[in-house]
């Protein structure tokens, strides 16, 4: 409560402040300094109040980015509307409670903002860098611990994760699953997110995140109800890698990655909103052998996932992904002899794209 009659501005407390028994605007804070009292009796009440909250206690660049997710970032992640409002409401809220998550968060929403700002793209960018660095340095090395303490955050975090990973300048060579000829550590902390799902699944249903996980599982429900039957461009390419592939525990890996796929290109006639667990289901479900055939730039492995390629262009009205089809392709094309460029025509032809 505050005086309603003037202060007489005696030091330490005025009188009629005294009196009435509230808080004196101009009272000495104790242990305050001369020159602070100095200040407070030259400054007007507005002032004192802001010169409690200097501005350099404020993280305004956080804010401003935290705003941005909420108000613009959360619309990019999908189109179905209860998943956008879990985004712009939901998942800040989860944030509040896991730094890293909440830093996952702010680092999307700075590359997003890199993305929208050009000129200021290196600020954002830099902005984004510093937030994951530290979320993920963190979650890497204390993952076994926050999984019991908080799997709804972590789940998040490996998914934004696999956002934000996405979303950061792309490199020449860069091949999206690996960095330095290993499995990239966003794909690890995504795979991953796939085993929190049946470490926690009670708790992650019952909590934050049940509204997004059971939209995925309806959709993922559906999927799995469709015929993969009629997809001639995937029994040609199974023909390819039968007659090539001679050792039976190799093909059996292969045509465990194709079948996967083929669940995938159900979907290919559906030209209603695709959404993220669409297309990088895939990702989850290929076998760890066939990440290591891929990572190995084996050419049957390259070219399986060249027919990733056109799905993935199902997904580039997110700007986090935008371009990425093309950019893989291309790549795959480069790392492929000349008799396995034929085998990627029908992804090729898909996307548009030629050489």
């Amino acid at each position: 409560m505050t005086s309603t009659l003037p202060c007489d501005e005696v030091k330490p407390t005025c009188r009629n402040c005294s009196k009435h028994a509230v808080d004196c605007t101009y009272s000495l804070p104790s242990g305050g300094s001369p020159a602070q009292s100095q200040t407070s009796e030259k400054a007007s009440p507005q002032a004192t109040t802001h010169a409690s909250f200097p501005s350099s206690d404020l993280a305004v660049h956080d804010l401003e980015l935290l705003h941005h997710f909420s108000t613009s970032t959360a619309y990019t992640f999908s189109r179905h509307p209860a998943l956008q409002t879990f985004w712009r409401i939901d998942a800040p809220q989860v944030g509040f409670g896991a730094h890293y998550t909440l830093r996952a968060m702010l680092a999307i929403s700075a590359l997003h903002m890199a993305y929208l700002r050009p000129a200021q793209r290196q600020f954002y960018v830099s902005q984004a860098e510093r937030h994951h660095n530290v979320a993920l340095k963190f979650v890497t090395s204390n993952m076994t611990q926050l999984m019991s303490e908080n799997s709804s955050a972590v789940f998040l975090f490996s998914v934004l994760t696999s956002f934000f990973s996405c979303a950061q300048p792309r490199k020449l060579d860069d091949l999206l699953l690996f960095q330095q000829g290993r499995i990239s550590e966003w794909l690890v902390l995504f795979r991953g997110a796939g085993t929190i799902v049946e470490y926690a699944q009670e708790e992650l249903r019952s909590g934050p995140l049940a509204a997004l996980l059971s939209i995925r599982q309806r959709r993922s429900d559906y999927r799995d109800t469709l015929s993969t039957q009629g997809q001639f461009f995937m029994n040609d390419l199974e023909e390819l890698v039968r007659e090539e592939v001679k050792d039976q525990r190799e093909l059996q890996i292969y045509l465990g990655a194709i079948q996967e796929l083929r669940v995938s290109f159900a979907l290919w006639s559906d030209t209603g909103a695709w959404e993220t667990g669409d297309v990088f289901v895939w990702l989850l479900r290929v076998s760890e052998e066939f990440l290591t055939l891929l990572r190995e730039q084996r050419h049957v492995a390259l070219v399986i996932f060249g027919y990733f390629c056109p799905l993935l262009r199902r997904l580039e009205w997110m700007w986090w992904l935008e371009g990425w089809s093309v950019h893989l392709l291309s790549r795959i094309h480069g790392l492929l002899n000349q008799e396995h460029r034929t085998w990627i025509q029908w992804p090729m032809e898909q996307l548009g794209w030629r050489p």
